[in-house]
């Protein structure tokens, strides 16, 4: 074993006026050929497979609902009963939306992903082993509590760890989970379909469990977020990561210092103000504009019309009198294969579009969509279900509305979370989740008692929200691309705030270290 010392000459003495974007070097090599990022970035998955479980669940509800079986087992629930099917899982996530800001703040951004992961896999077990109605709903009570805590926690700990040129396209690509989980459920129910037994439904609800199982183990290796741990005056701990896994052990590096200077400088600050009460939220102009583009964000990526097609779409097939229950599997196999294709199109292009652009676009482009989707709709209906066309069209615009949604969604906790400063981040989590569920809620007991009483006319509601979130994501809704989680700030509260790297934030003088030859 040989040790050699290398020391940093290109470092500068003085780190003033540097931003992140500055020193953050160009991999000259694909990520996955750097040990350390790959590292990292294997480790994180433990919070990337967080939606996986969730789009899971909304596909396998769909397609349980055209499985003969599970009809016959439950007594064909519709309406109020079907919602309180679903809503199991929100109501779940609803309770556990608090404890999971809390244990954020005090814990981490890693242990509320394992305690999560835990209930989850627990919540799964019971739906799976479900002999009654009642069973069902608890097993997706806890599904959704420990799913709660995973998802406030999961983006923070992703955002916080990733290296600079990644954290866009990391949390972004975090959303194409969602209609991942959802395509390996749409076709294990379509597999499923043809086993005549309960075990049609029983096992998707079982391998609901293989995500969280990942998540679970990798979560007990995987590093902390550095801001949290700035914040909790383990700053030595904080530097042990980035270099470990940003700069290749070097603790010296320009990369390291810069990130640890403007984190502990805008902690600082955010310490002097005692930031991290929720009054904060509404203290100051620029975290009433965060809050108020929070809550638009966190409804908008709910109240888009995507509940109909995450988890009624058998009922908006019906509408257009695509009854048949093996077609109806099929298409919603289809879907999936659609949705993670544009899922993953547009986190890759976040950096380059933009969360705003990409918003704008989404918002713009549903709109189109469920315009021509109504019309087919009405048409279809006064034709008496006898234009085929006109059935093809309306399942051809179900495929053209994820063009529009999943620009949004990918773009949503995004933008929200790198808007926060770090003493409302959790916060922020938590009230998007909040948003974002509350607005299901609504979904899942309005949106099939609606289908089934004025059916395509209900689609004029979304038509006309959806216009509204064109006018105010063009007027109201700033761009944050290309900036650190720290120089975001400046968009919000001004010149002034920008954070810089200061002589008093800046570390120790350049410094022999020693590395280990194996």
């Amino acid at each position: 074993m040989d040790v050699e010392k290398i020391s940093d000459q290109n470092v500068p003495e003085s780190i003033d006026g540097l931003t992140l974007q500055d020193v953050t070097p160009k991999l000259e090599k694909i990520w996955v050929r750097h040990p350390k990022l790959l590292q990292l970035n294997f480790l994180l998955l433990c919070a990337f497979l967080g939606q996986t479980a969730t789009g899971y669940d909304g596909s396998m509800l769909n397609g349980m609902q055209a499985l003969p079986q599970w009809e016959m087992y439950f007594g064909s629930p519709s309406g109020g009963r079907l919602g309180a099917m679903v809503n199991g899982i929100v109501f779940g996530v609803l309770i556990a939306l608090p404890f999971s800001s809390l244990l954020c703040e005090k814990f981490g951004r890693r242990y509320p992903i394992t305690i999560g992961t835990s209930i989850i896999i627990a919540g799964s077990t019971l739906q799976t082993a479900a002999v009654n109605y009642a069973m069902f709903v608890v097993g997706r009570f806890f599904i959704g509590f420990g799913g709660g805590l995973v998802a406030v926690a999961a983006p923070q700990l992703m955002m916080e760890c990733a290296y600079p040129s990644h954290r866009g396209k990391l949390v972004s690509l975090y959303m194409t989970q969602w209609p991942v989980g959802y395509l390996i459920a749409a076709w294990i129910t379509y597999g499923t379909f043809k086993v005549q037994s309960a075990w049609s439904w029983r096992l998707p609800s079982l391998l609901q469990i293989v995500p969280s199982l990942i998540q679970l183990v990798l979560s007990l290796f995987a590093p902390e977020s550095p801001r949290w741990l700035i914040y909790q005056n383990r700053t030595g701990e904080a530097i042990d990561m980035l270099a470990k896994y940003h700069a290749n052990g070097d603790r010296n590096a320009l990369l390291v210092r810069v990130q640890v200077a403007e984190i502990e400088t805008a902690l600082a600050h955010e310490k002097q103000q005692k930031s991290m009460n929720w009054s904060e939220f509404v203290r100051t102009p620029g975290n009433r504009r965060r809050l108020l583009i929070l809550i638009f964000v966190g409804y908008a990526t709910q109240w888009s019309g995507n509940g109909l097609t995450a988890y009624y779409l058998p009922r908006v097939l019906d509408t257009v009198n695509i009854t048949a229950p093996e077609t109806q599997l099929l298409i919603n196999a289809l879907i999936a294969i659609f949705k993670v294709c544009c899922s993953a199109a547009c986190a890759l292009a976040i950096d380059r579009a933009g969360r705003r652009g990409l918003i704008l676009f989404g918002t713009i482009t549903m709109f189109i969509v469920f315009v021509i989707w109504t019309i087919t709709s009405a048409i279809n209906q006064e034709r008496h279900f006898e234009d085929r066309k006109l059935a093809s069209a309306v399942v051809a615009m179900i495929f053209l509305f994820h063009v529009g949604y999943q620009p949004l969604a990918a773009s949503a906790i995004v933008y929200v979370i790198e808007s926060a400063p770090f003493s409302l981040r959790a916060k922020t989590s938590m009230i998007f989740q909040f948003c974002a569920y509350t607005a299901s809620v609504f979904n899942n007991f309005v949106n099939p008692v609606a289908m089934d009483a004025i059916q395509w006319r209900y689609y004029i509601v979304y038509c006309v929200i959806l216009a509204a979130e064109v006018v105010i994501t063009y007027f109201f809704l700033p761009e944050t691309k290309g900036r650190s989680l720290e120089e975001i700030a400046e968009i919000f509260d001004g010149s002034h705030t920008v954070v810089e790297s200061s002589e008093n934030a800046n570390m120790a003088e350049p410094e022999e270290v020693e590395y280990v030859k194996k």
